[in-house]
């Protein structure tokens, strides 16, 4: 499962990257159109669901779900 966090701000990039190299999270970083994204890989949906909850109540965020595409 693979599970991205976007942000228009380097500043909380940064502090996001930091955050999952600390809890040795594997990740991708990019930049596309000044938006930044952290690509998580290798958590199953509980571990993802604990890390984004932990994450957004260390920097004070909100989740927003974005829908999952149609299958073909």
């Amino acid at each position: 499962m693979a599970t991205t966090i976007r942000t228009s701000s380097k500043n909380y990039f940064n502090k996001i990257q930091k955050y999952l190299n600390n809890k040795r999270v594997f990740f991708t970083p990019s930049l596309t159109l000044g938006v930044y994204a952290l690509t998580i890989f290798d958590l199953n949906q509980d571990q993802t669901n604990s890390l984004i909850s932990k994450m957004t109540k260390h920097f004070h965020l909100t989740k927003q779900r974005e829908p999952l595409a149609l299958a073909a």
